[in-house]
């Protein structure tokens, strides 16, 4: 099924919906090329796709079902994020963004597909900081907390042997500040992009909880300067 739609509400502002299919590399680069001049005047390329998987122990996944998790959550976004580099490269200011997922950067029982395709995803942002240095562009993940939506509400459909009681409530409880949990997302992305906001790159923030309107300039040259907001061990005894 194909599907594509402009929308024009202005003349400083362009939307298009382009449907890929992310496990297809061929319709990936033919898409990214068909909407070549978007990209090359885009300040920014937000990237959202993922999937949850199956939510089950570890022994008990179905490898082919774990493998294509990991493919649409970490794989196939690297031959996207590389077909799109191909077009950005000499741009001088643009950001990247992509989604993070809930369990990253803590433990959670029964979702090791989603976790571990999306901590791949999150290494892969701190490594391109580094390789994007010198060239304008910046990349950075935003975790976004609950939303309300099918992959949200699934969870609440499973076995209380499968997911946690707590983590049920939790949902069911974060699921009613949906629409705060959106408008959070714009807020964090439109500090990403303004001048406060403009040098962070390789970071996971949360756009729930970090509370990143209030950050000053000594905040963010401490955040620029160090591991926070990095995976890292910690060292602390």
């Amino acid at each position: 099924m194909k599907f594509k739609k402009k929308y024009r509400s202005n003349k400083l502002q362009k939307i298009i919906y382009e449907k890929l299919d992310i496990n297809n590399e061929n319709d990936i680069k033919k898409k990214i090329f068909k909407n070549r001049a978007f990209f090359q005047n885009s300040d920014i390329i937000i990237n959202t796709i993922g999937e949850q998987g199956d939510i089950k122990n570890f022994f008990d996944l179905d490898l082919k079902k774990f493998y294509k998790t990991f493919n649409i959550n970490f794989l196939s976004q690297i031959s996207l994020l590389r077909k799109i580099y191909t077009i950005i490269r000499k741009n001088k200011n643009t950001l990247l963004v992509l989604f993070s997922g809930g369990g990253v950067t803590s433990e959670r029982k029964n979702f090791s597909p989603y976790i571990l395709s999306k901590i791949c995803l999150v290494k892969l942002v701190e490594i391109l900081k580094l390789e994007l240095r010198n060239k304008g562009l910046r990349i950075n993940a935003i975790s976004p907390g609950v939303i309300d939506s099918k992959m949200s509400k699934s969870i609440l459909k499973k076995s209380k042997k499968i997911v946690d009681v707590q983590e049920i409530r939790k949902i069911k409880k974060e699921i009613t500040n949906s629409k705060k949990s959106l408008v959070r997302i714009y807020k964090l992305i439109d500090f990403l992009i303004s001048q406060k906001g403009k040098k962070i790159s390789g970071k996971i923030i949360s756009s729930r909880w970090d509370k990143f309107e209030k950050w000053n300039k000594k905040d963010i040259n401490k955040i620029i300067g160090s591991d926070i907001f990095t995976l890292r061990r910690n060292q602390k005894l």
